[in-house]
């Protein structure tokens, strides 16, 4: 099994009204999320999947929809407030995400969805897949989605659902 990391950081508002503490307020944070990819084969190039044309897709979608904007939950008050006002808000609960706030496991959830739409345009291929994305939002602050078709067998070896044209 073959697996490629790829990153990228944006800048990004969020606030958790619904939950005490700190969060509630509207904050800031320098986001870094990490797409693992995996295929059980390589490419005829050699490759997992030509870096630069997965990155280049990412990069696009995260800057067009999260970087230097605001992350809002579909209730919270200030989501319409700052699209009127003409800022990027994306609403956690309405743009592309079922999850209702914008917490650091629903922004790694989210950018897991989208990143499986992201590898079909960088490389077609069947084999490849989306194992992991870790999502910080701090440096000790962090949360990760993992592949549901990654399964604990058990023993000392994960298993994974391999697409049939692999096997």
């Amino acid at each position: 099994m073959y697996t490629a990391q790829l990153g990228h950081h944006f800048h990004a508002a969020h606030r958790l009204p619904h939950i005490d503490g700190k969060c509630r307020n509207l904050h800031g944070h320098t986001w870094h999320a990490a797409i693992t990819l995996a295929a059980p084969t390589l490419n005829s190039d050699g490759m997992l999947v030509e870096f630069s044309a997965f990155k280049n897709v990412m990069r696009a979608w995260i800057d067009a929809h999260l970087d230097h904007g605001a992350m809002l939950g579909t209730d919270d008050p200030l989501a319409r407030v700052l699209q009127a006002k003409g800022s990027r808000v994306f609403v956690f609960g309405e743009d592309h995400s079922p999850d209702r706030w914008p917490t650091v496991e629903s922004v790694a959830g989210l950018l897991a969805q989208r990143a499986a739409e992201w590898l079909a345009a960088a490389d077609p291929r069947s084999d490849a897949y989306i194992a992991r994305v870790d999502v910080a939002e701090t440096p000790s602050n962090s949360a990760s989605w993992v592949n549901p078709a990654l399964i604990y067998t058990g023993s000392s070896a994960w298993s994974h659902a391999i697409p049939a044209a692999a096997r």
